[in-house]
């Protein structure tokens, strides 16, 4: 059985994993890293199916490229293929406002749907040579582990996250002899999530309290459902903004992938989804006001923070991690970052809630014993090697972008 890592290997974004056994190929995942301008993988290569583990656009960003000079299977499940079609054409929209190179159009993404096959958890189906299972990630709703089954097994988990949360029911470990698996948060493990969240909720009231209002900008698929659910019972007036308004639509149309689609519907229909210029001048009337983008690169939450930069008693709080050179990582690091092309210092209270949804230190280590595979690929990281000593009874390959190795 024949790897090779196309990105994604020795670095986080873009991963792209070409499985080969006999005469059957397969691509997990195709992303970019959304750097400016975008980085992608390798250029494709012929396969007989292309498998999606989730709808972030470091896995998914440079899926329709497939599509441009070759056609094949698109595989994931309906809620992933469902949300990334938004994903796909408003990277396509901003490439071209920036003037990106642009690798597909949208006659590739269009294609990208005419080639879907649908995967549902637990259930095996053949491709080639290959028996595939599809089981949940817990990363974000629809994100999905693979198995490839022929002579041996080899299981790429995407980016997983192994406790339940209030959106969704951790990954559970599985049987299989290679385990390729997300290196993220290699030597860090994350502040317990009750903890945070009884945090987050205890300055959001200190604020609101104060006559201030919170701005909570955040990525528009998980995050800003996930964040709805844990606020809805606040009290406050809560205004969601931005791409995560889509993506909630196609959450309330897709049945099966909630850890309790009651308290999901209930935390929605606790908030106020902004739509259009109108109800956003109305938004800043609110307590808190949940928007894209995550990273402040774009959408709507830089319009807000411009209206309440030098407004003391509200603040800005961030939820996930911050790449380099983005907005965010600039105010994180320097209490700064850039409006309409100028650098601007926000005086608003600035604090980070670590809800991330990728597994810590211990919990990938936990899940790598539990699945006690005979080889274990680790991808997907900057800091792969600190896992190593944890893994000792375990062969660990460290593979490189562009290498193909044998497992």
């Amino acid at each position: 059985m024949k790897v090779k890592f196309l990105g994604g290997a020795e670095e986080v974004g873009r991963l792209a994993v070409r499985i080969e056994e006999k005469d059957t190929s397969v691509m997990v995942d195709y992303g970019i890293i959304p750097d400016k301008p975008p980085k992608y993988p390798l250029p494709p290569e012929q396969v007989n199916g292309l498998f999606l583990t989730h709808a972030h656009l470091d896995h998914c960003g440079a899926m329709p490229a497939y599509y441009h000079s070759m056609e094949t299977s698109f595989n994931s499940t309906i809620l992933t293929a469902n949300s990334i079609k938004p994903l796909l054409i408003d990277s396509l929209k901003i490439a071209g406002i920036e003037g990106y190179p642009r690798f597909f159009n949208s006659d590739d993404v269009s294609l990208l749907y005419e080639n879907f096959n649908e995967a549902r958890y637990g259930e095996s189906y053949d491709l080639g040579n290959f028996k595939i299972t599809p089981m949940s990630a817990g990363h974000i709703p629809g994100s999905t582990m693979f198995r490839f089954e022929n002579s041996a097994s080899i299981a790429v988990t995407g980016d997983i996250f192994t406790r339940d949360t209030r959106l969704l029911t951790g990954a559970r470990p599985f049987k299989t002899d290679v385990l390729v698996i997300e290196s993220t948060y290699a030597g860090k493990n994350h502040e317990d999530r009750d903890h945070v969240i009884a945090r987050l909720k205890s300055k959001v009231k200190e604020v609101i309290e104060s006559g201030g209002k919170v701005i909570l900008p955040t990525f528009a698929v998980g995050r800003t459902q996930e964040l709805a659910m844990i606020l809805a019972d606040t009290g406050y007036n809560i205004s969601v903004d931005g791409m995560g308004n889509s993506i909630t639509d196609i959450y309330m149309h897709t049945d099966g992938f909630f850890r309790s689609p009651s308290e999901f519907r209930k935390g929605i229909r606790k908030t106020t989804r902004i739509r259009g210029q109108r109800m956003r001048e109305r938004a800043l009337e609110s307590d808190i006001i949940i928007t894209t983008s995550g990273m402040l690169d774009g959408g709507p939450v830089l319009g807000y923070i411009e209206k309440l930069l030098n407004d003391n008693k509200s603040a800005i709080f961030l939820t996930g991690y911050q790449v380099e050179n983005t907005n965010g990582r600039s105010l994180m690091e320097n209490g700064t970052l850039k409006l309409a092309g100028t650098t601007v210092r926000p005086q608003m209270q600035l604090d980070f809630f670590d809800l991330s949804a990728h597994a810590g230190h211990d919990d990938l280590v936990s899940f790598i014993k539990a699945v006690d595979p005979q080889k274990v690929v680790l991808c997907h990281g900057e800091k792969r090697e600190e896992l190593l000593p944890d893994l000792s009874q375990y062969e660990v390959i460290l593979p490189m972008n562009g290498q193909e190795f044998t497992v």
